[in-house]
């Protein structure tokens, strides 16, 4: 009973983790209007920032999981708490945009140190269920940019500006780093001899398919994510709020997706899950970017974020399978990926955006997880077999 309890209390942990990761998509998301406006920022230099917290990101899963392996999660993941609050509380005070960026970086190592090892710990404490409990966890960031969505929103209605709001995200970001401290959390994910290092994997062609599937992932949920608001305010001409319900939206239908996934992800083919979702995500993005209506993009965009929803953990889940033996290197490594694609997404939009408008940003887009589900079926119809 103890045993049982101190695995859902780490898994519960964890899931609050997984919903302050909501914050450095959802806070850029919805005040990038009023931070570039602020801080002098054009369309190019919007998307860097929006994409700023990703290098943070990516250079703290690289250096998260060997330091887990060696010296265990809970150090890892109270300096993640640590460096979220830090970076959203330089955001705020920044008064150029060197410092916002700055800013951002910080706050995205803190969420790339957690991103990269919550996955790893409810794997290791829920072996025998990974695919279902990677979805349920995963279900949490959007859960956790829905209510993010719903407060900036409503304190924006109240008249706050930006700079209150980050600094408020700032000390909600610190609590699970309390709940860290105090848990039995596990030491790593697999140790012995057998255990499969990182140099070995990245010779593994399945797991640079898995990668290179991740990383699209990452752009395809990403990217919109975090353009959607802007999308909907300069496309067509509406308030600042009506782009933040867009983005609810998609989270609403982001977390519907995830939820359901992990009732019936077990009960279907992988590679019939994975056919399907990237032909959602393709069209939904092709059909949102069409010029037709504000209605209609978002209802597309809502279509996307259900579409999206059960790629990242499901691939994560699937590595897990493949590779038992790997440590949280594996998922450190796969997490960097992902959080490239959040780089390459938004920078990618903002860019085509600057010469042929938002609409073709958010087309173009529409390549990657076509390439993703390729690539997907050719893992899953390998016959590969981890050591």
């Amino acid at each position: 009973m103890n045993e049982q309890l101190s695995r859902r209390s780490i898994v519960a942990s964890c899931c609050a983790a997984t919903i302050t990761l909501a914050f450095f998509t959802a806070a850029p998301a919805l005040c990038l209007t009023r931070i570039a406006a602020e801080l002098g920022m054009d369309t190019v230099q919007k998307g860097f920032f929006l994409s700023a917290a990703f290098w943070g990101v990516v250079g703290a899963v690289f250096a998260a999981g060997p330091l887990a392996d060696r010296l265990g999660f809970r150090a890892v993941l109270i300096a993640s708490a640590a460096l979220q609050s830090l970076g959203l509380l330089l955001v705020s005070l920044a008064h150029q945009q060197w410092t916002a960026l700055s800013g951002s970086v910080v706050l995205g190592a803190g969420v790339g140190a957690a991103d990269a090892l919550v996955t790893s710990v409810v794997c290791a404490v829920y072996p025998e269920r990974r695919t279902r409990v990677s979805n349920l966890l995963h279900s949490f960031y959007p859960m956790g940019l829905i209510l993010t969505i719903v407060l900036i929103l409503v304190l924006l209605r109240w008249g706050w500006d930006w700079r209150p709001i980050y600094r408020l995200l700032a000390v909600i970001a610190l609590p699970y780093g309390v709940a860290v401290l105090i848990l039995p959390f596990p030491r790593q994910t697999h140790g012995g001899e057998r255990r499969l290092t990182a140099r070995r994997l990245v010779t593994r062609a399945a797991f640079m398919m898995l990668f290179v599937s991740l990383f699209l992932a990452g752009v395809t949920e990403l990217g919109p994510a975090l353009w959607l608001p802007s999308f909907v305010e300069e496309t067509f001409h509406l308030t600042e709020t009506q782009g933040g319900l867009g983005l609810l939206l998609f989270a609403i239908t982001m977390s519907v997706g995830r939820l359901a996934g992990t009732g019936f992800i077990h009960r279907i083919r992988p590679r019939t899950f994975f056919v399907a979702t990237g032909i959602v995500c393709s069209v939904s993005l092709l059909l949102a970017a069409l010029p037709i209506g504000p209605l209609f993009s978002i209802v597309w965009l809502a279509v996307l974020g259900f579409g999206v929803a059960g790629l990242w953990p499901t691939i994560l889940a699937t590595a897990g399978d493949r590779f038992p033996a790997a440590g949280a290197s594996m998922f450190s490594l796969l997490s960097a990926a992902g959080n490239l694609g959040g780089i390459v997404g938004p920078v990618t939009i903002g860019a085509v955006a600057d010469r042929f408008g938002l609409h073709w940003g958010m087309a173009l887009l529409a390549v990657a997880p076509f390439l993703m589900l390729v690539l997907m079926s050719a893992v899953l119809r390998s016959r590969e077999e981890a050591p």
